[in-house]
This record gives C-alpha cells, structure tokens and sequence, in this order.
C-alpha cells in the first residue's frame, strides 16, 4: 500500500469511528472535530513539528473511541454514577488505545489516547503519570477536551460559558492541567473557528 492509499484509509477510519461515536452518545455531535482543532492549535503555538501535529490531530479525533464500548445508558446517565459504572466509563482511556492497535498508522498515538485523562497533579487516570511524564499530546488534548466539555455540557452537567471555562482552565493550571498547555490554549481560542455540525 503507498502512503496516499494509508492516509486515504486512515481517513476513511477516522470518519467512520466519529460516525459511529455520535451515534452511540447523541449530543455530543462535533466533539472530537472540536477537540481535534484546538488541540492542533494548542500543539502549534507549542511549536510542535507538522508530523507531530498531524499525530496530535489523529490522537485528538480519536480520544473517545472507547466510548464505543461503553454502555449508552451509563453515557447518558444524569444522576451521579457509582463506584462501577465510573470505573467502567474510565475504562474507555485504555479502550481507545487498543481501538488504535488496529490501524498502522495510528499506533504511534496510542499514549495520547492511553493518558488523556492523567493529571499534571499525578491524581488521574488510568496510571497516575504527573507532570511531564505525561505524554505532551495527552496534556494538550486534556485541555481542549476539557474546555469543549464545559461549553457543550453533558448529561447531567449544563454547558458553561466560555469565559467561565477559561477560569476554571486558569485555576486548575498546575493542579489539572499542565500550565504551559493552558497559556497555549488561553492564547489560541480566540482564533480558533468553532466546527460546524449539520
């Protein structure tokens, strides 16, 4: 297979894995495109090389996937969750860095996938990295997820507005999120043109 044709398939990959996302948790149509923009974003303000952008980008789209093998229920769920239904949510960081064994072309993301949701505080998921033994791809899509998160909402969690999620960016700077990552984040949304979802 030549490049074109990987990249083509890759493509293919992608699109189909997001389809299937928005299907399995309605409402949340757009969120990895989203995510996927400004982490680019984030990741070239950071002065990161365009391979590594493109990474980034794939690792962004994708950092759900496991979602796919999540109950439904326990995604819609308004109440808070139990003790098990939260470590089966959780679960879908390692699930998504298998989803990305699949494909050649995606392996070499699998640590944003695996450490997306680690905190800079070591107190994340699923192997408590801290700092910057947290892959730096995994830190900058923490932040954008977040940041999507907030100003779409979820069940059980109203959105918020944009400038109240960039405080709470700000304040869990050096608890949740790696600083450097949020003063690229902060500097870059003003430019970032939302996705649009038809």
């Amino acid at each position: 297979m030549d490049d074109r044709t990987d990249l083509e398939t890759l493509n293919d990959t992608l699109r189909e894995v997001l389809a299937r996302l928005e299907a399995h948790r309605p409402g949340e149509a757009g969120h990895g495109e989203r995510v996927a923009v400004a982490a680019v974003a984030v990741g070239d303000r950071l002065g990161l090389p365009f391979e590594s952008l493109i990474e980034l980008r794939i690792a962004a789209a994708l950092h759900d996937a496991g979602k796919l093998a999540v109950e439904p229920g326990l995604l819609a769920k308004e109440a808070p969750l139990d003790p098990s239904e939260l470590e089966a949510v959780r679960r879908h960081a390692l699930l998504s860095a298998e989803v990305a064994e699949a494909h050649a072309l995606v392996r070499r993301v699998l640590p944003v996938l695996r450490h997306h949701h680690e905190r800079w505080d070591g107190a994340g998921y699923p192997d408590g990295l801290a700092g910057e033994a947290i892959p730096l791809g995994a830190r900058i899509v923490a932040v954008a997820e977040a940041f999507d998160a907030m100003t779409q909402g979820h069940p059980g969690r109203p959105p918020i507005s944009e400038e109240e999620a960039l405080a709470v960016l700000r304040a869990e700077s050096g608890r949740q999120f790696d600083p450097a990552v949020v003063e690229a984040f902060l500097a870059v949304q003003p430019l970032i043109q939302p996705v649009r979802v038809a």
